[in-house]
Order: structure tokens, then sequence, then C-alpha cells
């Protein structure tokens, strides 16, 4: 697949770290060996990368995410040398590493704050997921102080503040809970449905169904809870289209292909080395810290991902790399 020299990215993430204070289910991050950590890029090379971008992209929008991006401290100088450019910054955190810095938060450049939160009322489940017991006490501390700072404060702008949360088996019945703690506290959720680890690098077993038997009909009822949610007005951010194919993945898998992978249409990719990708679960299409990024973008190695992906069985299309 060719892509068109008119054709440009429309989705940015930006990885500026795999260390973390969390071990998750989720995600393989941590487990990277701390001399491959070592080779992180500078902030000088990160605002190198970011100048190349923004000369050709324009104004544009993109999150930082990790690891845990606020365990550097230069995120704060990254964001704003992108903000001074014109662009739009936001970031996810697991915020374990914001007790301290709530106030710097505020006063920085980020429009979006999200934080991964996969329980309000079992502290348990969340924290099984996090892989450390005092993750939600301190996650929701987090929240919740950043959230009455951010009301009460005057002079500057609010930030925006979202939850995203991965519905897994473990957390089915909080669903509503979930929504109306984030209508109470007047911030924004999005879901993740957890499939059978295409999606996410899960230290579960990949062979057997992640939403089997027993708990496909809870699954299918509580997607059916978030369509219902969302047509009341709770502050659901998934899109119709997503929670839809949310139960297709569930009640029919086998239909899942029908729905089109975009992601090497319109995503781009960074990692903590300068490692670009069009998709999350491929090879880099090449390294920022020796090429332009549109020169990545229409090169061969781009062109030969785009033929895997047209080809890919992956239920990672589910990702909100796909739904907007």
């Amino acid at each position: 697949m060719v892509m068109a020299r008119d054709k440009k990215p429309i989705s940015f993430s930006f990885n500026n770290t795999e260390r973390c204070q969390s071990r998750c289910i989720t995600c393989n991050g941590w487990k990277t060996p701390s001399s491959k950590m070592e080779e992180e890029l500078t902030l000088s090379e990160w605002k190198q990368i970011l100048y190349n971008l923004h000369n050709w992209m324009g104004n544009y929008q993109f999150i930082i995410s990790g690891g845990e991006p606020f365990i550097r401290d230069d995120i704060f100088e990254m964001a704003q040398y992108a903000a001074d450019l014109g662009d739009t910054v936001n970031v996810v955190t697991n915020g374990l590493a914001l007790p301290n810095k709530l106030e710097q938060v505020l006063n920085s450049a980020f429009t979006n704050i999200t934080f991964s939160l996969n329980s309000v009322q079992n502290p348990n489940i969340h924290n099984a997921s996090r892989g450390r017991d005092d993750a939600f006490q301190r996650t929701m501390d987090s929240i919740q102080n950043l959230n009455f700072m951010n009301k009460h404060r005057s002079g500057h702008k609010w930030k925006n503040i979202f939850l995203s949360t991965v519905v897994m088996p473990t957390n089915l019945s909080e669903i509503r809970s979930i929504a109306e703690f984030c209508k109470i506290e007047g911030i924004g959720v999005s879901y993740q449905l957890m499939d059978n680890g295409d999606a996410f690098s899960m230290a579960v077993d990949t062979d057997s169904q992640i939403y089997g038997k027993d708990t496909k009909t809870a699954a299918l009822e509580a997607i059916d809870e978030m369509i219902q949610l969302k047509n009341e007005g709770y502050p659901i951010c998934n899109g119709y289209p997503q929670l839809k194919a949310f139960k297709v993945l569930i009640d029919t898998p086998d239909e899942i292909q029908n729905i089109q992978c975009m992601v090497g249409e319109n995503n781009f990719a960074i990692d903590p080395y300068g490692n670009c990708r069009i998709c999350f679960c491929m090879k880099p299409i090449g390294n920022l810290k020796h090429s332009l990024p549109q020169d990545l973008w229409y090169s061969q190695e781009a062109d030969e991902v785009r033929e895997h992906i047209l080809n890919c069985k992956m239920n990672c299309r589910l990702l909100n790399c796909n739904f907007k």
C-alpha cells in the first residue's frame, strides 16, 4: 500500500520512557532491561524531533505516554516547547508520581490529562491490574486532588481530566459506578476492552478466551450498559461505533475482521529511543534521530508495514487508534 504524498497522519503518540512504578498485566514495557532504558532520547533530541514534526505538520495534537511519563522531570519542558511551537499536548499517567507535582501539572502546557484507573469501588481490582498494593489509593488521591485544585483555581484555563479504564472480567460490574464517579467529578471516561493479547501485551494465557462462556454474557451486558449510560448523558468518550465493535468481538469474534484497521493511514508513534511506528505491534519504519518524520512516513519501509496491516487479523483494531 503506497501512501499518497498529500496524506498525513492524524493520530500521534509519543512514549517518552518505559520506566514505570507499576507492574501492569497489560504492559511489558516495565520489563525492558535497564541498560536499554539508558538509551532513551534526551530532552534536546525530543525537541529536535518535535521541531521537525511541527515543520512538517503545522499545528497538531499529540499525547505523551509511557511507561509512566512523569518519571521524567523534563516532561514539563518538553510539553512547553511543543506548546510554544503551537501544538496541543496531552498526557496519560498512572498518577503515582503526581502527589508532589500537582501545581506543576496545573501550570503546565498539557491540555488533557488522562489517568489510568480500572476500578472505583474495589481497590484490589485496580491494584491487581497494576501489580502493586498501593496503586488504587495513590492514583485516586491524585485524580481527586488535581480535579479539586483544577476547579478552584482562578486566573488559569482549566485542564481537561479523563479516566482510561481497561474493561476486564474482574471489573465488568463497575461500568456504571465508574461512569457515575466521572459524572460527579465532572470528568470523562474512555473504556478499553481487554482482548486476547493482540491489543495488549498481557501476562495471561493468550490461547484462552478472555471473555469465554463464563463471562461472555456479563461482558455483553456491560457493553450494553456503556451504550445506555452514553445515551443518558454520562461522560463516556467512546463513540457508538467502537462500543458496537466491542460487542462484535465478544459475541461474534470472527466478524471483527470486517472492521478495517486504519493505523497504517492514521497513526504516528514514537518510542523512547526515537523509533517510529505506524502500528504499535509491528516493526519500526525507521528512527527519528537519523531521519525526518515525513521521510519515514512515505518510505518503502512504511508501505511494507501498511501491506502487513491490510492482511492483519489481530483484534487491536478496536483500540482508540481506530476509534476517535
